[in-house]
């Protein structure tokens, strides 16, 4: 894995972007809201983030249902590892641990894994954009969003375009392709025509997985469960955000505790979106700058860029270590390593493997009417 070239370019624009990260503040006073903060708030801060990763378990268990009940004592490791994966590997390639982790523990198709795992992307940008225009209905961010496109030099209606269109028609595309699978499998199969005859059937089962574990978005109802689900698994990220304020006085800065509460359910929003770019381990350096800015830019209150980049670093080195520690608190309990699971799920998904026994080869596309 350390040889890809996926592994060298996530790590020199995570390290570009740390280094601009650090050339645009005060260092000295960066350190000294460090020193001075009161760590004691991390305790209740990072308890509430675990109860935001069981909210993802169960969010998991209802996307996977389909395929194989799995209890939420089984699936939160695995929830665990694969986001421990995602905080050291770059290109979210934590997904691929995950997909593959679940395959091999649970005997799910992994390929049919990794497609729930990408609505979970899709469903969590949908909600942290719902958040942001729900606040946006109450408190003005025009200046928010104009600071962002003068730092990334474009306007800023196509930077807001940029970072919420592509979701929607991610998840658009997704409900189509699930509401109607017997013509989205028959497109797929015409566009790999050309391909040698001895791909046709690896690729009619990777197909069929794939078309599998969309299955969940044909259900009304089971999509509102997923949806309701993905409010408090972000609320509760949130609240991590908000006791890290308290740690560097952010109470103070703020007329009340619903402008503070406000304005970390916005950091978290965008500095979530921005850090789903699948580039570096863990969104290290998206997260920080746009954590920073957006506190800095708000116009609730004026908070220093120094005291931001202190409270940006706490709270993603609070979302980063829990997780790699626990991570591999239960490989070691499995007697698993990282590496080994890293290298076959990429190693599997290179070579396109197909997996035999994990669904009935006889899995046929279904009708195209609605659950």
């Amino acid at each position: 894995m350390i040889g890809t070239g996926k592994f060298w370019i996530g790590l020199a624009i995570s390290a570009l972007l740390l280094v601009l990260f650090l050339v645009t503040v005060d260092l000295g006073r960066m350190i000294d809201a460090l020193a001075d903060a009161n760590y004691v708030f991390l305790v209740p801060g990072i308890a509430l983030y675990l109860v935001s990763v069981f909210f993802r378990t169960m969010r998991w268990q209802v996307l996977l249902r389909h395929m194989k009940p799995v209890s939420l004592r089984r699936l939160y490791p695995v929830v665990v590892v694969g986001y421990m994966a995602n905080n050291l590997l770059p290109m979210r390639l934590g997904e691929l641990v995950r997909s593959y982790y679940i395959g091999e523990r649970e005997g799910i198709s992994k390929t049919s894994a990794l497609v729930t795992i990408f609505i979970e992307r899709v469903l969590d940008a949908l909600t942290l954009l719902f958040f942001v225009f729900a606040i946006a209905l109450f408190f003005p961010l025009a200046g928010l969003a104009e600071a962002f496109g003068d730092r990334f030099n474009m306007p800023w209606p196509i930077l807001v375009v940029a970072f919420t269109v592509p979701f929607v028609i991610a998840f658009g595309m997704l409900l189509l392709f699930a509401f109607y699978p017997a013509r989205t499998k028959n497109g797929a199969l015409v566009m790999v025509r050309p391909l040698p005859e001895r791909f046709e059937e690896p690729l009619r089962h990777m197909i069929d997985m794939f078309l599998n574990g969309l299955k969940p978005l044909r259900s009304p109802k089971t999509l509102g469960i997923l949806f309701l689900l993905s409010v408090p698994i972000w609320l509760f990220e949130s609240a991590l955000f908000f006791f890290v304020g308290f740690s560097f006085g952010l109470e103070d800065v703020y007329d009340n505790l619903g402008e503070l509460a406000v304005t970390v359910v916005l950091v978290t929003a965008v500095a979530n979106i921005v850090s789903s770019i699948p580039a570096a381990p863990g969104g290290i350096g998206f997260f920080e700058l746009a954590a920073r800015e957006t506190l800095v830019w708000l116009p609730m209150a004026s908070v220093g860029r120094a005291v931001a980049a202190g409270f940006a670093t706490v709270v993603h080195a609070a979302l980063l270590l829990p997780m790699i520690l626990l991570g591999q608190a239960f490989l070691w309990a499995g007697h698993i390593s990282l590496r080994r699971l890293s290298e076959a799920g990429r190693r599997e998904r290179s070579t396109g493997r197909v997996e035999q026994g994990l669904v009935s080869p006889a899995l046929s596309v279904e009708s195209e009417e609605p659950q």
